[in-house]
């Protein structure tokens, strides 16, 4: 049901010495795993054969990884949802809003609508599931990967400014702290469509360093 490339890691120079090989490895491994899991859950989902490529998986500050994201000001869909269990910290799914009522409507089966900015109670409970959908696929696979236990909050979903939605992120898990951003590409072969979107995993900073001592890595 899926494809996933191996990923390419970009390590933020903020922070030296932070990633050896076997941590960017085992990042790899991890984003791997989670678009495989995703991709299969969408395709069921939405009925449709759906491939999921992880071109880049990015790791630094989110200040420094959030124009990479969107402009400052540019609308963007978001679904966040909790991490809790042997981890703790956020996951965040942010869409161009283009990208979201495409989305919504993929998951509803329907044909392409326009739209403004604006979702329906519809529309919104369609991309909610699709953010618990990939929320849940890297869950999953970190649970697998660590052999810890992780559960997902339900999701959160929100339209705004990318300023407004990230810097949101930054109060809740600090300005310092290691960001994960897994730039995610959608592919639906039937329609021949593809979708950019990110999906941003963001531990406490306790939780990142457990990340690493599970998979004893140095």
């Amino acid at each position: 049901m899926h494809r996933v490339e191996v990923p390419e890691v970009t390590v933020s120079a903020a922070m030296p010495g932070l990633f050896s090989p076997a941590r960017i490895d085992a990042l790899k491994e991890v984003a791997s795993i989670g678009a495989g899991h995703a991709a299969t859950a969408l395709s069921l989902m939405t009925g449709a054969r759906i491939m999921i490529e992880v071109p880049m998986v990015s790791v630094g500050q989110l200040a420094e990884l959030a124009p990479a994201i969107a402009e400052p000001d540019a609308s963007i869909v978001s679904v966040m949802m909790d991490m809790n269990g042997s981890l703790t910290g956020q996951t965040l799914l942010a869409l161009p809003v283009i990208t979201g009522r495409r989305l919504a409507d993929l998951m509803l089966r329907r044909e392409r609508r326009a739209g403004s900015d604006v979702f329906d109670r519809l529309e919104e409970s369609a991309l909610k599931e699709a953010g618990n959908i990939l929320g849940g696929a890297y869950m999953t696979a970190l649970s697998d990967f660590l052999g810890m236990h992780l559960m997902p909050s339900p999701p959160r979903f929100r339209v705004g400014a990318a300023r407004e939605i990230l810097d949101g992120c930054n109060t809740l898990v600090g300005h310092d702290v290691a960001v994960c951003c897994v730039e995610t590409e959608f592919s639906f072969e039937e329609i021949g469509e593809r979708f950019r979107g990110f999906f941003l995993l963001l531990p406490d900073t306790r939780s990142f360093a457990a990340i690493f001592r599970a998979v004893r890595v140095a």
